[in-house]
């Protein structure tokens, strides 16, 4: 595995008039956004706002709503131009509504958001900028912002910049933040059904086993919404938690969380080390002091 320093390392991101366009004028990466939905309309219609924000005319939203109560059928049929497909009907969960989209999708690249997360502004042009530069990269991955039912910032995820293969340290990406290619997606096969939560860990896991070339972004590319219907707030789903923890810790035949205060403490280390080497003394004194607004620095992994 072999760390590549892009030559943009050190610029910004703004937006559109930032975007390098690919050598002899060609268009834009086309990009496919997924999103698994279920009785989340307030989350949703902030969801689909931010993609629409992008500005970016190369791209796609598909809704695979799991048959909501909250209006959200209505809320879809008034948004022609806006969600490109959609359906609502009983599924068999976030996973099966997953692979559903992604059986519609025809862009180049995929992103998945969830209803209740978002893109934060220029996101999009960030990552094409990053593909057109560079046609090796297989996946791009940038840091996530936390906030709150509200929307308030609760702080930064912190991308940490290493091989794919240390995922399984621990160290995953969030979706939030990863655009992937529609052909390494199809190649690494669809999510497991079988899991209601940690389906992302798995997929990421059978992502990593391809040793993908990887751009890490030190920016934030979207934000996960922590709120008492989330998937990811501990409370009476833990107990399904742990099991699928445990399921997919015996199917890869290692840990792949942190555990415990000194398990802990090494992964925080390790984190701050990758940041340290590859983003340097700034932008590590910056995710100690937890503060989101970063330069765009790049670095890609093969």
């Amino acid at each position: 595995m072999v760390l590549h320093r892009l030559a943009s390392d050190a610029a910004r991101c703004e937006g559109p008039a930032v975007v390098t366009p690919r050598p002899g004028g060609e268009k834009l990466p086309s990009f496919s956004i997924l999103t698994p939905s279920l009785d989340h309309l307030p989350y949703l219609e902030v969801c689909v706002a931010s993609v629409v924000a992008q500005g970016y005319p190369e791209v796609e939203q598909i809704v695979a709503d799991g048959g909501s109560s909250d209006g959200t059928p209505a809320y879809l049929a008034r948004l022609p131009g806006r969600v490109s497909r959609w359906r609502s009907a009983p599924d068999g969960g976030q996973s099966d509504a997953l692979n559903w989209a992604v059986g519609q999708a025809q862009g180049e690249w995929i992103g998945w958001q969830n209803a209740d997360d978002f893109y934060l502004p220029g996101a999009l042009w960030r990552a094409a900028r990053v593909i057109a530069a560079h046609p090796e990269v297989e996946v791009v991955v940038g840091d996530v912002v936390l906030v709150d039912e509200g929307g308030v910032s609760l702080g930064s995820v912190g991308v940490t910049p290493v091989p794919s293969a240390r995922w399984l340290q621990g160290f995953w990406p969030y979706n939030q933040g990863v655009f992937l290619q529609r052909r390494v997606l199809e190649a690494v096969g669809p999510f497991d059904v079988a899991l209601r939560l940690h389906m992302d860990t798995d997929f990421l896991a059978r992502l990593a086993a391809r040793r993908p070339v990887v751009a890490y972004l030190d920016v934030p590319l979207g934000a996960f919404r922590k709120h008492a219907g989330g998937k990811t707030v501990g409370g009476p789903q833990e107990p399904e938690s742990q099991h699928e923890r445990a399921l997919l810790e015996a199917r890869y035949g290692r840990r792949l969380w942190p555990r415990g205060r000194v398990g802990l403490l090494r992964h925080r280390l390790g984190s701050h080390a990758a940041r340290l080497r590859h983003f340097g003394v700034a932008s590590l004194l910056r995710r100690m002091g937890d503060r989101a607004a970063r330069g765009a620095l790049v670095r890609v992994v093969a």
